[in-house]
């Protein structure tokens, strides 16, 4: 499970990204082989009439393309939100840690085994060499959405929530775990907020925390495959 938007390189989410043939999707686990898989979903977009635009849930769930007799990292899932004020930790390939995407970009040109090197990084090698980030944060605050329609088996529900520190790009679709190591939602994006001055307006930075989003999402699909 991840982002969508990690599956098809952008936002807004395009299933054209995700159908495309030419289109290969590797995952590569610390220490463990380079896998193909295929996408089981990448995002569901919710119209209403009225909505100016749709909404787009940004989740993915992957499976692999082959069945593999491999012992995958697992976390424990919580489809219950987390709660306003509760400590979380937040995972992720984060790219503030700068040296382990640099090692390439340090080599000499005309280094023996260079071409190696870099066809390696593209068979996932950055996987074995980049350093986790976690970082600890608060929930600050905590939106419910519940989507209902007569085509769905079951109304969609999951939360939005903000946590008070920020994760940077690369991040995106991590985990964010409580105290006890229980998944309870997914690093989605980070918040914005304006910053008006009289020259730019419109100005919009990074506020300094993340966005996540529930795992609720796990027991819609679990009552639509039932």
């Amino acid at each position: 499970m991840t982002a969508a938007h990690v599956v098809t390189g952008r936002l807004p989410i395009k299933q054209d990204d995700v159908t495309d043939p030419n289109v290969n999707i590797f995952v590569k686990f610390q220490g463990g082989p380079l896998l193909q898989y295929k996408v089981a979903i990448c995002g569901m977009t919710i119209a209403n009439e009225t909505f100016s635009r749709p909404i787009q849930i940004d989740v993915a769930i992957l499976i692999p393309l082959e069945k593999k007799n491999i012992n995958f990292p697992v976390l424990q899932a919580n489809v219950n939100p987390p709660r306003l004020g509760e400590e979380l930790f937040l995972a992720g390939f984060s790219d503030e840690i700068e040296l382990p995407f640099m090692l390439q970009t340090l080599i000499k040109k005309g280094t023996p085994g260079l071409k190696e090197f870099s066809e390696a990084m593209k068979k996932g090698y950055d996987a074995d060499m980049m350093s986790l980030m976690i970082k600890r944060g608060i929930v600050g605050n905590v939106k419910r959405g519940i989507f209902e329609s007569k085509s769905l088996i079951s109304p969609i529900e999951l939360d939005i929530f903000y946590v008070d520190n920020g994760i940077h790009s690369g991040a995106s679709g991590g985990p964010v775990v409580n105290k006890n190591g229980v998944a309870v939602g997914i690093i989605t994006e980070r918040a914005i907020t304006k910053v008006p001055f009289e020259e730019t307006p419109n100005l919009k930075v990074p506020s300094g925390s993340t966005m996540g989003i529930s795992l609720q999402f796990l027991r819609t699909l679990s009552e639509w495959k039932t």
